[in-house]
This record gives C-alpha cells, structure tokens and sequence, in this order.
C-alpha cells in the first residue's frame, strides 16, 4: 500500500494535474541516485536528501552556529573533554518507535567502527565513547577538547535508528539505504524510483507543528542546463546554478536570483601517489602555471573569490586574508620544474631525465558547464608550461563511486564542501577518510591536530594561519576558487534560510509555496 501510495503522488505531478495537491509538493534536483544513509553516504546527492530525513543533534543557523535540534540543550566539563546533550522528549522515528539515546550512541558507535564503512570516522575521531546517562541523555567523552564537535554534530551526522540494524552491518543494509530508510525528520521517503525521482511525504510521527508542504520530490537531473530549463518550465522549484545560467533565469517571471555564501573551495587534485605529483615543487610549479583570475573573471563571472589556501573566505574568523593569492607566473612554474628535473623534449613537452612526459588524465563531472569550461582552461594553461592534461568528464556518481574514492585517479578537478570550522583534519592529515590526493605533510598533520583540540578562537587563528602558509610551499591541492552558491528560485517558495540549499534542507519544515 505505501509504494502505490507514493505511485499516485508522483503520478499527480507528473501529469500537472491535482493543482492544489502539487502547490504543496516541492521539486529539487539531484545530480544522481542517493544512498539513504548519512553515515555512509559519500556525495551530494546523498547529503541533500539526507539532510530531510535525519536531522542531527543540533543544526546550523544563518550565521553557521549550532542550534538545538534532536538535543535541546548541552554542556561542556570544564575541560573540556565531555559533553552531555539533552535529548528533546516525544520524538519518534518514521515506523513510530521512540527515538532515545540508545540511537545516538549506536549511531556514534558505527562512526568509529572501522567496518562500518562510515564517511566520518575521521571527523570525529576525537570521541573516545558515548554513554548513555538515560533514556533522554547522553554523553560524549572526548580524548582531548574537540573544537568542531557541535558544528560537525550540525553538519552531516545524522543519527541512524538502532532498531533498524539489528545484526546488520550499515553496508549490508540495502533495503534501508535504498528504498526503505527510516528518520526522524520531518518527511519520509514514500517511493524512490532508482534515475529518475525519490517522494517524500509527511511524516505523521513528526514532533514540532505539520510542515507547511505535503511533500518532496527529488529529481535525478545530472546536467545543470537540463535543470535550469526544468526550472523555467515549472518542474523545478529551487536549483543551484552556474554563472553561465544566469542569464537563463534573471528577469524571468516566477524566478528569483539570490547568492549565498558557502563553505566550499574547487579545486584539481593531484593524486600524490604518483611520482609526477610527489615533489612539493612541482605542484608549486602547477599553481604558478594555472590563471585563476582568468577562470574566476572568465568563467565564474566574478561570482566566486581567489583562493589562498583550503580554508575559504567564507569563514572569515579564520581565513587570512594577509596572504596574497597564487600569482600566474608561468616563467616561475617551469624553473621549479626544471629544478624538479622536468626538461623539455624535441617537441617542447616537458620530459623526465627517462625520456617520460609530464602527461596525465584530468576527470571532471559531466553536466556542470563552469568545472567544464574551468578544466579546458587548467588544460591550456598547462600546455603553455609543457604539460599535456587529457579532460575525460565522467557522471558524477561514477566518478567519485569508481575514481575519487578508491583513490584510482592521476588528477580530478572537484570541489569540497566543509563544515562551519576550519576544521580540515578528515580532508587533509595523513591517511584520514576524505583525503583522497593522499597528501602527506608532518607539520600539517600536527597543525590540524592542534587546531581541532583547541578551543581558544585566538590560538586556533594563528594555528589555521600557519596552515595555510605551510600550503603555500606544500600545496596538498591546486585550489581554483571559492564559488558562491547562485540559486534560481521559484517565486512560489517561501521560508528559505539564506543559507546553502543543503544546510537550508535541515529546515525543510518550515518551506511553503504559495
């Protein structure tokens, strides 16, 4: 009964009929089909529906602080190394049964079991155990203080229901992660039909006052082009687009144009495996070779800030702004690699003392026209220093399921969003879950070490300071810019946080079309 139930929702919207029933239903892409698991999602497409069905213990506001979510309230010892949160009472999961911090230690247990295939084990790697006080309460113990906890609480760590699992690995659990997952948030899935859309519905068990929408549907829409004109013909209500699509979308009746801030940085990771990327120097070389005032004014349309470093502007408390960005320097780029032993050979490509050429496969995503036309530029700029650089765009599922995870790469150009903190240990210390360029650096790895374990904000400035000068000569990626997030709405949409769409999901609640 539930699957032709949500048959019969999306049949509604697919034929345009039952106006009142579709006023009420809002239509977001996706770039691909989601895993629906929060612990062990691993892309975009996963995160946004996840942010619906899981809330966690607290969420970001407008100004990325923590608040109250799944816990009310919660103190700190005064070392800072155990944090008790005090779970909101009446809460019920999507089948009924009774949220309790049973389900927040379970979830916290599977972070840190290395089989569990968790994404996150290395953001909170700090927690030592999670004990439950009773049935309403319950306790983290740290092995140091932990600067970043409540906002990678807030981020992607949505608590999964005990009861759900019993016996079974989260991996092996398919039909959960599927087609079958089971929340506290304020809508429930109702029918996923795996390429092309996932329904949500209400969830009747939900705590706070009924959401203003009867449902969702996410759409599997890989080419933002294809979104864009979805959204222009009424089938889309919120799409983030490119500057490329801005004039696709202003001044057309029933859309608006707004731009948010996000925590986010593109960049081209070297995979620094290989021994064309081990040296420092060269990867300096590939900073100097690549115009990024180009790419930011030529394909961004200046909607997007030159990088310094990993930490983008957008966290201002930390970002340092005294470092002027990366010049393009090709004259600088081939003496270092020179000095690195790359020379020319008969035709002007750069060779090794072998006789090998500097050439490698940049993979990019299909679909998204700026990390497109962003890769054809990496490619010229490198081959005016001697460097060939063969693009191959891939679906995006494919390439981070196949490439970027498995770390089977030689380059790929792609972006990182990360949490409200500066915070980068899970992305760039040694052998951490999401470092997936496997850069290694000891000084860094005690950096980001120090910077998550402290909790003055002074101290932990000139910690992420020294990081990102120690980038400068160490880069663990060629970072291209800072984007900022363009959303094309439908006029008919109200209650949206000035936020990214991802962390405006966590309000689903409160969205409402006219």
């Amino acid at each position: 009964m539930r699957r032709l139930a949500g048959l019969a929702v999306f049949a509604t919207i697919a034929c345009g009929g039952g106006d009142a029933q579709r006023a009420a239903i809002l239509r977001l892409p996706l770039i691909n089909d989601p895993i629906l698991n929060p612990i062990i999602a691993p892309d975009i497409g996963s995160v946004m529906v996840n942010k619906v069905l899981f809330p966690g213990l607290v969420r970001p506001d407008e100004q990325l602080r923590p608040t109250p979510d799944l816990a009310l309230s919660w103190e700190s010892s005064e070392d800072g190394k155990a944090w008790t949160f005090h779970l909101r009472p009446g809460v019920r999961w999507h089948d009924g049964q009774p949220f309790s911090a049973d389900d927040v230690k379970f979830t916290f247990d599977q972070v840190a079991d290395v089989h569990s295939g968790s994404r996150l084990r290395s953001d909170f790697a700090a927690i030592e155990g999670v004990d439950v006080v009773d049935s309403l309460t319950v306790r983290f113990r740290l092995k140091a203080p932990f600067a970043p906890l409540l906002t990678l609480l807030g981020y992607n760590a949505g608590i999964l229901p005990r009861h759900a699992f019993a016996g079974t690995a989260l991996s092996d659990a398919t039909t959960f992660n599927r087609s079958t997952p089971i929340g506290t948030g304020p809508f429930k899935v109702e029918h996923v039909s795996p390429g092309a859309n996932i329904t949500l519905t209400r969830n009747p068990y939900w705590y706070g006052d009924p959401p203003a929408l009867t449902g969702l549907v996410f759409k599997v829409v890989p080419d933002v082009n294809a979104q864009v004109a979805q959204l222009r013909a009424g089938e889309l209500d919120l799409v983030t687009i490119e500057p490329a699509n801005l004039g696709s979308v202003q001044d057309v009746d029933g859309i608006s144009v707004r731009e948010v801030p996000v925590v986010q940085h593109t960049y081209v990771g070297f995979n620094n495996r290989l021994s064309m990327f081990a040296s420092p120097r060269v990867r300096r070389a590939l900073a100097y070779a690549v115009n990024r005032e180009a790419i930011v004014q030529g394909v961004l349309k200046g909607h997007a800030d030159l990088p310094r470093g990993t930490i983008p502007v957008a966290l201002r408390a930390f970002f340092d702004s005294a470092l002027a960005p990366v010049p393009h320097a090709p004259d600088s780029a081939r003496a270092l690699l020179a000095a690195a032993g790359w020379r020319p050979g008969p035709n002007g490509q750069l060779q090794d003392a072998a006789g090998r050429p500097f050439a490698f496969e940049l993979l990019t995503d299909k679909g998204n026209p700026a990390r497109e036309q962003a890769a054809l530029a990496v490619q010229q700029d490198l081959r005016a220093v001697g460097i060939t650089a063969t693009i191959r765009a891939m679906e995006f599922a494919a390439l981070v399921r196949d490439k970027v995870l498995p770390g089977t790469f030689e380059a790929v150009l792609i972006w990182w969003t990360t949490p409200g903190d500066p915070d980068q240990f899970a992305f760039y210390a040694s052998g951490q879950d999401n470092n997936n360029v496997g850069w290694k650096n000891r000084t860094a790895d005690s950096l980001l070490a120090a910077g998550r374990a402290t909790l003055d904000t002074a101290q932990r400035r000139s910690i992420y300071s020294a990081f990102q000068r120690l980038e400068r000569d160490d880069p663990p990626v060629l970072v291209l810019f800072y984007p900022r997030e363009i959303q094309a709405v439908s006029s008919r949409l109200t209650g949206l946080p000035a936020l990214g769409v991802r962390d405006a999901l966590r309000y689903s609640e409160r969205l409402r079309l006219r």
